[in-house]
Parts: C-alpha cells; sequence; structure tokens
C-alpha cells in the first residue's frame, strides 16, 4: 500500500516521464484550461475594459493568448523531446549548476505567487461566505486554501489532470449559466473609459499573466504521449485558457456595469456557483505554482524528497501571506520574472536553430557544471528585459512586451555566441 501511494506521489522530477503515466493532448489541454481560469483574469478583463473599446479589448485579449499559445507550443514541443521538468532540460544549455539556478529562481519566485494566491484566495472566499452569514476568519481561510491546494501538488501532474477533468466542465458550466443570467439584469449605465490604453500594453498585460506558464511548459508537455499531443495540449490550453476569463469579465462588466465576479453572482442569485468557481479557479492555478515549484527545487535539492519540497513551500508561503509580507515580496517577484523568461530563448535557439539532440535525456545528463555561452545569453535577455519594462528601468521599448524583449535578446546573442564558439574551435583546431 505504501508502495501504490509513493508512485502515485512520484512526478519523475529527475527523469523521464514512462509511457504509463503520459496523457492524451484532451488531458493536457484541460489542465492548462483550469490553469488559465483563474479570479485575476477577471480583475485584467476589468481593467482592460476601463481602458479600452469591448471590441480592442477582446482582440488585445485574443492577439496576446495567441502569442502566449505560440510560445507555449515551441516550447512544449521541446518538453516532449527531452522528457523531463525545465529546469532539468535547461541544465543542456547552462550547464548542472546552471540548471540549479534557474531552479533556485523559479521555485522563490513560484512560493511567492503561492502566497499572493492564497491570501487573494482567502479574502474573496472571506468576503463570499459572509453573504450568507458565515463568519471565517482570514487565517482560517488561508491554512484552508493552502492545504487544498497543497495536496494535490503532492501528487503532481497527474493530480492536476483528475482535478481538471471535473473542475473545467463545472466551471465552465457555471460560469455560462451566470453570463445568459448577468444578460438579463443588463445595467442601462454605458460604461465610461476612464483612460485610453495603447494596444500595445494591452497585449502586453494580456501576457504577461501567463507567460512564465509558457516558458515552462516542459513541466506538462512531458507528460504528453505523442508530440501532437504536447504540442495541441498548449496551444489549445493557452489559446482559450489565458482568454477565456478575461472575456468572461469583459462581457460581464459590459453587460452588468460591475467587474466584481463575486458581486454579480450573488447579485442574480448564483452565490453559491461564485463560490464553487473561486475554489476551483484557484485550487488548480495555485496547485500548479506548487507543482512547478517544487520541480524546480528539486534539480537544487535533489535528495530532498519532492513531496516534502511541497509541504516547506506550502509552510513558507502561509508564512508569507498571514505576516504582511506580500507588499515586500512584490517588486523582488518582479524582479525574478524578468529574469525567468528569457531563459527560454536560450534552449529555443538551442533546439530550433543549432542542435536539438543536445536537449534529449541522456546528453542532459551528460552537460557539464557550466556553460558559459548560455549564462551569458540569459544575462543579457534578463538586463534588456529589465531595461524595456516600465515597473523597473524603462529605457526603451523593443515589442512592448518586456518578457518577449528578453527571450528574443537571449536567443539571438545564444545562436551568435554558440557560431562564434564552434568557429574558434574550427579555427584552433586549423592551426
Amino acid at each position: 500500500m505504501a508502495t501504490n501511494t509513493q508512485q502515485k506521489m512520484d512526478d519523475f522530477e529527475l527523469q523521464p516521464v514512462p509511457d504509463s503515466a503520459k496523457r492524451s493532448w484532451y488531458v493536457i489541454s484541460l489542465i492548462w484550461l483550469a490553469i488559465g481560469i483563474d479570479i485575476s483574469g477577471l480583475f485584467l478583463g476589468s481593467f482592460l475594459s476601463s481602458g479600452l473599446p469591448i471590441e480592442d479589448a477582446l482582440f488585445a485579449t485574443f492577439a496576446g493568448s495567441a502569442i502566449l499559445a505560440v510560445l507555449a507550443m515551441l516550447c512544449a514541443n521541446i518538453g516532449f523531446q527531452s522528457g523531463v521538468s525545465t529546469p532539468l532540460m535547461s541544465s543542456s544549455v547552462f550547464g548542472r549548476y546552471g540548471g540549479k539556478i534557474l531552479g533556485a529562481i523559479n521555485g522563490i519566485s513560484l512560493v511567492g505567487w503561492f502566497a499572493f494566491q492564497a491570501d487573494f484566495f482567502a479574502y474573496i472566499l472571506v468576503d463570499a461566505l459572509a453573504n450568507y452569514g458565515v463568519e471565517v476568519s482570514h487565517l482560517s481561510a488561508l491554512i484552508g486554501g493552502a492545504l487544498l491546494m497543497m495536496v494535490t501538488a503532492i501528487f503532481g501532474v497527474r493530480a492536476l489532470g483528475k482535478l481538471s477533468t471535473y473542475s473545467v466542465p463545472l466551471m465552465v458550466t457555471l460560469i455560462t449559466v451566470g453570463l445568459f443570467m448577468a444578460a438579463g439584469a443588463q445595467s442601462s449605465e454605458s460604461r465610461v473609459l476612464t483612460e485610453t490604453l495603447p494596444m500595445g500594453e494591452a497585449i502586453s498585460y494580456v501576457m504577461s499573466i501567463w507567460i512564465l506558464a509558457a516558458v515552462a511548459a516542459p513541466d506538462i508537455a512531458r507528460y504528453a504521449k505523442t508530440r501532437k499531443d504536447a504540442i495541441l495540449g498548449a496551444g489549445f490550453g493557452f489559446l482559450f485558457g489565458n482568454s477565456a476569463i478575461i472575456v468572461v469579465a469583459l462581457l460581464l462588466t459590459q453587460m452588468t456595469g460591475s467587474d466584481n465576479l463575486v458581486d454579480i453572482f450573488f447579485g442574480i442569485g448564483m452565490g453559491m456557483a461564485a463560490i464553487i468557481v473561486l475554489v476551483f479557479a484557484q485550487w488548480t492555478t495555485n496547485s500548479s505554482n506548487l507543482v512547478s515549484g517544487a520541480l524546480g527545487m528539486a534539480v537544487v535539492l535533489p535528495n530532498v524528497s519532492r513531496p516534502l519540497l511541497v509541504v516547506l513551500m506550502t509552510i513558507v508561503g502561509i508564512f508569507i501571506a498571514q505576516f504582511g509580507m506580500l507588499d515586500m515580496f512584490t517588486a523582488f517577484l518582479t524582479l525574478l520574472g524578468v529574469s525567468i523568461a528569457p531563459s527560454a530563448g536560450v534552449y529555443l535557439a538551442q533546439y530550433y536553430l543549432l542542435d536539438k539532440e543536445a536537449l534529449d535525456y541522456q546528453q542532459i545528463m551528460r552537460t557539464p557544471k557550466w556553460i558559459a555561452r548560455g549564462l551569458i545569453a540569459w544575462a543579457m535577455g534578463s538586463l534588456v528585459s529589465a531595461c524595456t519594462a516600465a515597473e523597473f528601468f524603462g529605457l526603451f521599448t523593443l515589442t512592448s512586451i518586456s518578457a518577449v524583449d528578453g527571450i528574443l535578446v537571449s536567443l539571438v546573442v545564444y545562436y551568435a555566441l554558440s557560431k562564434w564558439f564552434v568557429s574558434a574551435e574550427d579555427a584552433v583546431s586549423d592551426y
């Protein structure tokens, strides 16, 4: 019995996923859809509706989601090739120790985002239950939600797949019914734009929510049965998962004049539906934060079991959320985000422009401790991303999306350095 439970907890964090554990594109898509249905997307939809006409806001939503889907498909394809987690796969371009650095940055970042989402979950749940006269303390809601998310994360990606199979149809049904009922209670007040939002900036906001998930698509894609399953799952999941909840917020805001999903659902008599959507939305999203974070930390601390890492990350996350450290942590999290996304440009260049065989598991196991050109390219991409990000230096713009800027720069620099490195080796050999 213990052995069977241990096998269910195995997320294959340091080895390729076996064929017996792989899933079809449908399950992979459901996981991404479940992760994408997130409360923060509702706030983004409201923000877009205040700065853009509805048709422009919808265009920005689908344009940003389409770019994310393409990036996720490219990364997912590499994840299927290697069969291992993103930090372990990245060792092929950064070296074993470089992969540990990425794993640590990714793990720390996701602990912070877990704390943020869990804290957000607690505040909204307390307010929602208060509508029924049920008083729950913030700490109780925080711990209860965090433990719910932790249990799923302990069992890894396969548990996310099972949870998503039930949660996605339920959330989609409840939200759809809510939209129809809200349509019958339309507000007579027209929505007034508070400040015009540039289209490039709007698309950037749409991408910013899930771009880190897109570059870490190999974490989920390694479970795909076929290459087609990996690519289709990521593309479908990101295109519709990222856009769905934003579109819902845009439509609800347009129909009712309110931008609060919970208030709208209670207003039309579907309060319990709002609570169910809230619980499942944050459950799946935050469980995925723990899953990916633990995969990163497993590369850093290979002798510590992944389930124990999940438990420790949960405890740290609760501490950060409860003791008011989120405000201090936010700028740090943004800095980590700027540094993580450009790492994808390096392994994208290696796979699509140089030698894809380097990302096979056997080759990954033979990588040196450090790979200088990969680290230099990553650093250059992070620097440019920080320079183009408005929340940091804001010195200039390239694509208007700082994370994409970093990915493109790291890709070009790594490709150039790799070509120079080969040319230098040939010159020495000829000499």
